[in-house]
């Protein structure tokens, strides 16, 4: 152990030891210096003198002292610490949030009765009667009483995912009078609760405990005057995000996308914020700003302020400046005053994972419904079709737990610091696309690689640009009105290929990368997103990214192929049934769900699926064939030369491999 000067001046000439950890060592190592330096003074180290009584006081004290010490220490590391109070605090230090309880999560799904209208093939569910409920809609297990509260508006109009069967037929002309339409929504177990707080004067870091320990999370917080206050992961962050309805209000250009992307993603600045912090007891508390909407110290960089601060500030020489957050201020948000109502979600546990068709009462439910529009006979069958709300879940809810054990938040707070919540690597943005919340627009595919890396490389890329081919086109028919042999002609291709390329790898920024997506039409088929998703992708990752990355949002490609396959059944097989079952196994194994970008098919493995189905002796032939005419992608594939050695290999520009019609993409035949 080091020592300081006025230690060791006191200490010189004395042999003492530092190393001394618990009360033997301690009693040990003074007995021994009583002996050499007080020899005359005092001899009796008999257990029962009255000497060894204050010696062992001292190894006691000096035993307690070291164990507090070593337990400080180690009660400051996350590997390390065990006490929770220390465990939640340095989780949240490192960014991470742990978790009270969870709630349980499930699938509802709602059915309601709709007239008809029409005759004949004109027959069909008269959609002025669909329903719009909003969030919030209040459902309760029938066994245990277990509430269940949806998260997000349930639009009966909205085709996707929506089940229409008939429900009643005429007693006459036996065509269809009434519809059942069933459509599905998620629903957490939780209710929500609202607590009202007066703040009377201004206070900074001024807090709200919410006493409940069964808080799942804060729902909204507003003040007197009806002001939204927003919870950002620290005080110092400005931005958050705000979602908008994809209207013409909002967004004139990209409302045309209305139907597929319901939500606008932005950016928002606000000074009205808070963080939640949790408790040892697991109870909640908000934690506000530390000042007012008017006396924030502001700084907004440029070149003639940027490091000088303000009148009567700090220097601002070694401040670090987020280019998402770049106003400064030393006040981190407002300090709340007056009134303020908190909502809250409270609910979880294990108890609420409740079996399937349980949940079949509805205790509260709210219509986004205008019904002025409906004359007096049309508003009584409205009224009816609210009256015939029913829901079931078709599946248990599930995911429901208490509290993260200590262990769980160490991993867990570990893990969340490692990532720093900035996408780095490819996984990262990769992953980050896919995350985006389906109301902003739906994403199923994702794929990033350095710009130059895969498009701009290829002799196909390069050709494909419309200046290269008037120049390639010359090219050929400078060719043919020269006499040179067919050497020379590669030799001036070749010249030609790499010149090219090396235009564009100078074009191409070193630290952009390209991101390819693409997203599910109604039915599940690949398709390109519009602009309104790659708006809302582009906010997204805005907070993501580095500084020094640039992204290129790109469409990927979709490649449509086709099966044509042969097999031999045994004598005593239906030749029907074991044909019907090897085309629902190779559906099952080329389901796009399972298909990823630049993603090979193995032919073989295809073959083995076929040939495992009970009944079949062998498949003589399994072909792979592109298809882009018709209602196809227009990408066509030389399904021929990309395999090799029964893989099928991708393009080199990025691109998923897509049956779009299984039931008659896949065609097969028994010998």
């Amino acid at each position: 152990m080091a020592l300081n000067s006025a230690s060791f001046k006191s200490n010189k000439g004395r042999n003492i030891k530092y190393l001394n950890k618990d009360f033997a060592q301690f009693r040990e190592n003074l007995i021994e210096y009583s002996k050499t330096y007080f020899p005359k003074t005092y001899s009796d180290f008999n257990e029962a003198s009255p000497g060894m009584m204050f010696i062992e006081m001292a190894a006691y004290v000096g035993d307690v002292l070291s164990y507090y010490i070593d337990d400080t220490l180690k009660e400051s590391m996350m590997l390390y610490a065990e006490d929770k109070e220390n465990v939640l605090a340095l989780s949240q230090y490192l960014g991470y949030k742990p978790k009270v309880i969870a709630p349980s999560v499930v699938t509802l799904s709602v059915y309601q009765v709709v007239p008809s209208k029409g005759s004949g093939i004109d027959n069909a569910p008269d959609n002025d009667f669909y329903l719009r409920i909003k969030e919030g809609m209040i459902t309760e297990s029938s066994s245990d009483g277990v509430l269940f509260r949806t998260t997000e508006l349930l639009d009966f109009n909205d085709s996707d995912d929506r089940v229409i069967t008939v429900y009643k037929r005429d007693a006459i002309t036996n065509e269809p009078s009434q519809y059942l339409i069933k459509k599905q929504i998620k629903a957490i177990s939780a209710t929500v609760k609202t607590r009202t707080v007066e703040f009377n004067s201004t206070e900074q870091f001024a807090k709200i405990d919410l006493s409940e320990d069964n808080i799942v999370d804060i729902y909204d917080v507003r003040d007197a005057d009806g002001n939204k206050w927003y919870e950002v992961p620290y005080l110092g962050q400005e931005m958050v995000y705000v979602d908008y309805p994809n209207t013409e209000q909002f967004d004139k250009e990209l409302s045309q996308f209305k139907d597929s992307v319901p939500s606008i993603l932005k950016l928002f600045k606000t000074s009205r914020r808070f963080v939640k912090q949790i408790n040892s007891d697991n109870t909640v508390s908000l934690v506000f700003g530390g000042g007012t909407a008017t006396n924030d110290e502001t700084l907004i960089p440029n070149f003639k302020n940027v490091g000088l601060g303000l009148n009567s500030s700090i220097d601002k020489l070694g401040a670090s400046f987020d280019p998402s957050n770049f106003l400064k201020n030393k006040t981190y948000g407002q300090s709340p005053v007056g009134e303020f109502t908190v909502s809250y979600l409270i609910g979880g546990g294990v108890s609420s994972n409740v079996p399937k068709g349980t949940i079949t009462r509805i205790q509260g439910v709210s219509f986004d419904d205008d019904t002025s529009v409906f004359t007096p006979g049309e508003l009584k069958t409205y009224n009816q079709a609210k009256t015939s709300l029913a829901v079931d879940n078709e599946i248990p809810s599930s995911g429901g737990r208490g509290e993260e054990t200590i262990e769980e938040i160490r991993e867990n707070a570990l893990a969340n610091f490692g990532s720093q919540n900035r996408a780095v690597t490819r996984k990262d943005y990769q992953v980050r696309t896919l995350a985006l919340p389906a109301k902003f627009g739906g994403i199923a595919k994702a794929y990033c690689a350095p710009d130059g890396e895969l498009d701009n490389n290829s002799p196909a890329s390069i050709l494909s640009n419309p200046n290269s081919l008037d120049e390639f086109a010359g090219l050929i028919t400078d060719f043919k009105e020269r006499d040179i042999t067919e050497t020379e002609i590669k030799s001036e291709l070749q010249r030609f290929l790499v010149g090219k390329k090396n235009n564009l790898q100078e074009k191409n920024n070193p630290f952009a990368i390209n991101l390819y997506i693409l997203g599910y039409d109604s039915n599940k088929s690949l398709t390109t997103t519009n602009t309104a998703i790659k708006e809302n992708l582009k906010t997204y990752l805005q907070e993501y990214r580095l500084l020094t990355d640039g992204i290129n949002i790109m469409d990927g490609y979709i490649i449509n192929i086709g099966i044509n396959f042969e097999i031999r059944v045994y004598g005593s097989y239906n030749k029907r049934e074991v044909l019907a079952k090897c085309i629902s196994e190779l559906t099952e194994y080329f389901n796009i769900d399972n298909l990823t970008f630049n993603m090979p098919i193995n032919i073989s493995e295809a073959e083995l699926i076929c040939a495992g189905v009970e009944g079949v002796q062998s498949v003589p032939k399994f072909e792979i064939t592109n298809k882009c005419l018709g209602n196809y992608s227009s990408n066509s594939y030389n399904i021929e030369d990309a395999t090799k050695g029964k893989m099928v290999y991708p393009s080199l520009d990025p691109s998923v491999f897509e049956i779009k019609f299984p039931n008659k993409d896949i065609k097969g035949r028994v010998l």
